[in-house]
């Protein structure tokens, strides 16, 4: 296997994450890209996913791009029952809400923490306050729903984590960061889930360090 990847990305966080929850890390070959250096530009990226975006993951003669359905595909490769559930209704639980964290929640929060700690770290300009309020009022909207969720849950589908928590808690590591200045006040269960989800081993050891200590 081959995995084109890139530091401080969510996204690739969580493939990578997945990749060693499951023991597979050592399987692959990394291509850790400079994208602020044009790196995803190469030819061999080009050719494995036309987006030109990672992560992407070339697994023989398949290109898999898009994280969440890569994580399943990685999963049901090392059967991994208890961590991605095969059956009907876990599996449609697990698109479920893979699906809502793209289009809301994580939607939400990518926009508050792309003013808040991405521009500056890039030095893109000043955060828009505007845009900040905006996609704060949007991210209570579904923060509200994931909470009532967590209630009385460790996990997004009980008491294990799943490869569901790596998909709805992708931002965990920035929405704790106090510069996103992410809106968690009120959202209790989702600030405890974060904290639980941050000390899982292979969760831990995916965090994005160089962001994280860019906002020290």
């Amino acid at each position: 296997m081959k995995l084109f990847t890139a530091d401080i990305s969510p996204n690739c966080r969580r493939v990578e994450a997945v990749l060693h929850h499951l023991g597979l890390f050592d399987e692959v070959e990394v291509h850790r890209l400079n994208m602020m250096a044009g790196e995803h530009q190469r030819d061999d990226l080009k050719a494995a996913n036309p987006n030109l975006k990672v992560p992407t993951l070339v697994v023989g003669d398949m290109n898999l791009w898009e994280a969440n359905p890569t994580m399943i595909y990685l999963s049901d490769r090392a059967g991994a029952e208890a961590f991605c559930p095969t059956d009907a209704k876990s599996r449609f639980e697990i698109l479920r809400w893979m699906s809502w964290e793209v289009q809301h929640y994580n939607q939400a929060a990518r926009d508050i923490a792309w003013e808040t700690m991405v521009k500056p770290l890039f030095g893109l300009g000043e955060p828009d306050e505007t845009r900040i309020e905006a996609a704060s009022e949007n991210f209570h909207r579904f923060a509200a729903v994931l909470d009532a969720h967590l209630e009385g849950r460790a996990y997004m589908l009980g008491d294990r984590v799943t490869v569901t928590d790596f998909a709805v808690g992708a931002l965990s590591a920035l929405a704790l960061n106090p510069q996103s200045r992410m809106p968690l006040e009120g959202h209790a269960n989702i600030i405890a889930w974060y904290q639980r989800l941050e000390a899982v081993p292979s969760w831990a050891m995916t965090a994005p360090a160089r962001l994280m200590e860019a906002a020290e």
